[in-house]
């Protein structure tokens, strides 16, 4: 008889699927960077019209450091739940959640200390 909890993580049998990390990613990641993005240039239209696209530009960098500061958190949590890095990392991609490894783009990134 097996004594393992069905719950226990094991190397073949992670407790989270790589399309449930990905949803959760972009609902926690890029999600709240669109709506600090779009929300801050509609304030802004609304304040100012003339300026939008200083609205925009502030937008798109809120929004940039909220995408850099919290992808790296996600994907922490997601290894730490048993995705492994390399599927998740494909699964990444090709969804819009992250950039490519090396990409100009992915090293904006705010890396966290191991």
């Amino acid at each position: 008889m097996d004594n393992k909890s069905p719950n226990e993580v094991t190397p073949h049998r992670p407790t989270l699927s790589v399309l449930k990390a990905i949803l959760i990613g972009w609902l926690l990641v890029n999600v709240p960077a669109l709506i600090i993005m779009l929300g801050i240039l509609l304030i802004g239209v609304r304040i100012e019209p003339r300026i939008w696209w200083l609205f925009l530009l502030i937008g798109i960098v809120l929004g940039w450091t909220w995408w850099s500061f919290t992808v790296p958190r996600w994907r922490r949590w997601a290894i730490s739940s048993g995705i492994p890095a390399d599927r998740l990392q494909k699964f990444a991609v090709a969804t819009g959640l992250t950039w490519s490894k090396g990409s100009i783009f992915e090293k904006t990134e705010m890396k966290l200390k191991d």
